[in-house]
């Protein structure tokens, strides 16, 4: 892994990870539940699942509109999706301890001592079954915005990682990558970046794009408070793969290149044209 292991699991003789998996939700389980709750409180609309290949390395991308996106397109996959997060995501247990024990806390007393291990095996425990709990399902930890201790540092970081992607595609896994980079700002998609491409041309998999419309800023306060989140219709739309031997020629960067102004055009129109996902790879033209 490129990002920075997280805690051991042996704590005092403890092995948590093995104490942890005792209440690992499997997957299937874990996606019909959420599934359900999205069907029911959501009106979520999907098509084109049946463009998700059903074995084999595979890379799917959306553009990204809320938090909201990951799930919807999790629990609509026939397969397992593997999505990278940023590592506090997977680490809770260290801010909850941060807090609790920040400078002037009464539980860092002497006398409590006793209290405070007991709270911190707790969150120990918690924090393993958690992290267990998100590789289940998919998840794979990353430390974003890398910067390191030198620059070196930080290229040789980013190497690593498109490397440990590419190798994710290549033992055969479904990768999910959100090209614009981070959620939009603005409702309104954002230029890709050429990562995506890249390790897909790298790995020799086929792109499965998919856009998402009617979730910005779906899941928010206000969006609960006036209802907007019950009433609001999302269309998540999956299109045609992109083959390897339709990705454009050339060198890695001129293809990469390319092959992402591609997409972008492909994504963009699923999410204003559903219809378009069952037409030829020339509908982009037509944009």
């Amino acid at each position: 892994m490129p990002a920075d292991e997280a805690q051991s699991s042996q704590e005092d003789g403890v092995d948590l990870e093995a104490l942890a998996r005792l209440f690992t939700i499997p997957r299937a389980p874990a996606q019909g539940l959420v599934k359900a709750l999205i069907d029911t409180f959501f009106h979520v609309e999907v098509t084109g699942v049946e463009n998700i290949p059903a074995e084999g390395g595979a890379l799917i991308i959306c553009n990204h509109t809320d938090l909201i996106d990951v799930p919807i397109q999790a629990v609509h996959s026939p397969r397992r999706i593997i999505y990278l997060g940023k590592a506090e995501l997977f680490e809770p247990d260290k801010a909850i301890s941060q807090f609790l024990f920040q400078e002037g806390s009464p539980l860092n007393a002497p006398g409590l001592g006793v209290v405070r291990g007991a709270i911190e095996a707790t969150l120990a425990t918690i924090g393993a079954a958690h992290r267990i709990q998100l590789t289940e399902w998919g998840g794979q930890p990353i430390v974003r915005n890398f910067r390191g201790e030198t620059a070196k540092a930080a290229v040789e970081y980013y190497k690593d990682l498109e490397d440990f992607m590419v190798g994710l595609l290549e033992q055969g896994h479904m990768l999910s990558i959100y090209p614009e980079g981070t959620r939009t700002n603005t409702g309104v998609m954002a230029p890709f970046k050429a990562l995506a491409a890249k390790i897909a041309i790298r790995a020799g998999v086929p792109i499965v794009p998919s856009g998402i419309s009617g979730a910005f800023k779906f899941l928010t306060l206000e969006s609960f408070l006036s209802g907007r989140m019950f009433r609001t219709a999302i269309h998540y739309n999956i299109g045609k793969p992109f083959q390897p031997d339709e990705f454009p020629p050339g060198d890695l960067k001129k293809s990469s290149k390319e092959l992402t102004a591609l997409l972008e055009k492909q994504v963009y129109a699923l999410t204003q044209h559903p219809e378009r996902r069952e037409q030829s790879r020339g509908r982009a033209r037509v944009l």
